[in-house]
């Protein structure tokens, strides 16, 4: 299931992006026909989608934890997975439990699953209404309060009169 955003992105790199492999064009197609999450609904919890971050398990046995992101974020090595990558793209649209078996450029089957979702900014609470404190704490004002303290300007060179700090 697609968020409008994530559909965008997608129909975006079919158009503009040049295919990397003809598996990762025929994964890409799969992702633009599936479901798509109604404007009107809010976002599943559960749903990978760019930005969220996932945890998940692939055929090879490795397990790891990412952040979905598009390509421009995207660098080897890092926390981030692109969505013009195999299993960045193959996570897309996914819901905890769910996998998706695809082709890879070596003519073998893989498959991902996606185990959870870490974090999600479109399943955060919206704060825009949260209550507000009326009224802010009362200052009370303490007559020679300070009297007692003792304040040296920053410039004073001690007990000498000065300019100021020696240049030593």
């Amino acid at each position: 299931m697609l968020t409008a955003r994530d559909l965008y992105v997608l129909e975006r790199l079919r158009r503009d992006w040049p295919p990397l492999t003809e598996e990762w064009s025929a994964l890409l197609d799969r992702k633009l026909l599936a479901a798509r999450l109604p404007a009107e609904r809010r976002t599943p919890a559960d749903l990978a989608m760019i930005d969220a971050r996932v945890s998940f398990r692939c055929a090879s046995g490795l397990t790891d934890t990412r952040t979905l992101c598009l390509p421009g974020s995207y660098a080897p090595g890092s926390a981030f997975l692109s969505v013009t990558t195999f299993y960045g793209l193959a996570l897309l649209g996914l819901r905890e439990g769910q996998a998706i078996a695809f082709a890879r450029p070596e003519g073998r089957r893989d498959w991902v699953v996606l185990e959870k979702v870490l974090f999600q900014p479109a399943a955060m609470p919206d704060l825009s209404h949260a209550a507000v404190p009326s009224a802010r704490p009362a200052f009370r004002l303490i007559a020679g309060g300070l009297e007692e303290r003792a304040f040296t300007p920053a410039n004073e060179n001690g007990p000498r009169t000065g300019p100021g700090p020696s240049a030593a």
